[in-house]
């Protein structure tokens, strides 16, 4: 626990920062935990192919890119362009590689680079932008506490048995219930000090909260399948006591979509 915490703590300035200064910081933030994240993903799923990871991370960057210069009418095309890339390589090295590491490799594009563009597009979104970034890191880790609190204290019903034994029904409804008060006095915050929210944008930020609550678990009993699949423990050793990149966002990488269409829909 001593060794979590430490790393925790070394942590967050490294992940805050960058979001609060935002620009090429915030982005080569981004780049660098998804070069990380890609690696993982690509060894736990047994992708041992260079030109493989180089095509995932170079799509990905041009992804990044095209975000910043608000381009937004490729978004797609980033994803096809490496789709059919990764099958010219495979057509040429045949049959050395083989094609579910092709298969693994689009599903791990989309599953990181193109999940975690979308707290990019809540970040650059202005103002609105700037103060509801937030929202996802007040989603993802708040309700993960709160759950973990709930279910160590007060569990008995165990949520997915097999996937992740110590998560329990009564602590998944401690996180619903953390994400939505968590979210709620945060719009409290905002409201006393930099914008004048009414009383349905309350509602929809409770409501945000709470459903996105529902996303950051699934996106870490998502994570807890994927590794049960290939067999690893931890996708990587980068944080001692958490784990690799993959391991400590598996929930933003669900939730940062949701605030961003929620966000679109309430305010």
């Amino acid at each position: 626990m001593k060794i979590r915490v430490i790393s925790a703590i070394i942590a967050l300035p490294v992940f805050i920062i960058p979001i609060i200064i935002g620009g090429p910081i915030f982005y080569g933030l981004i780049i660098i935990a998804t070069g990380i994240g890609l690696y993982e993903f690509d060894k736990a799923f047994k992708i041992n192919n260079r030109v493989i990871y180089m095509l995932q991370l170079l799509a990905s960057i041009v992804l990044f890119g095209l975000i910043w210069i608000e381009k937004y009418e490729f978004f797609l095309s980033v994803g096809a362009l490496l789709f059919i890339l990764l099958f010219i390589y495979y057509v040429i090295k045949y049959p050395k590689i083989e094609l579910n590491s092709i298969f693994y490799a689009v599903i791990g594009f989309y599953y990181l680079p193109v999940m975690l563009s979308y707290v990019i597009l809540v970040r650059q979104n202005g103002e609105i932008g700037n103060i509801f970034v937030w929202l996802i890191v007040i989603i993802s880790f708040g309700s993960d506490t709160f759950a973990y609190l709930v279910g160590k204290n007060f569990g008995k019903h165990k949520l997915a048995k097999v996937l992740s034994p110590k998560k329990t029904v009564e602590g998944a409804i401690g996180g619903v219930l953390g994400g939505a008060i968590l979210s709620l006095l945060y719009a409290v915050y905002v409201n006393a000090f930099s914008m004048n929210l009414e009383l349905s944008h309350y509602i929809g930020i409770g409501i945000m909260g709470a459903i996105g609550s529902v996303f950051s678990q699934f996106g870490d009993i998502s994570a807890s399948a994927m590794k049960r699949a290939t067999g690893v423990k931890d996708f990587g050793k980068i944080m001692p006591g958490h784990g690799g990149i993959l391991d400590r966002i598996d929930s933003i990488l669900f939730v940062a979509p949701f605030v961003y269409f929620g966000l679109m829909i309430i305010l």
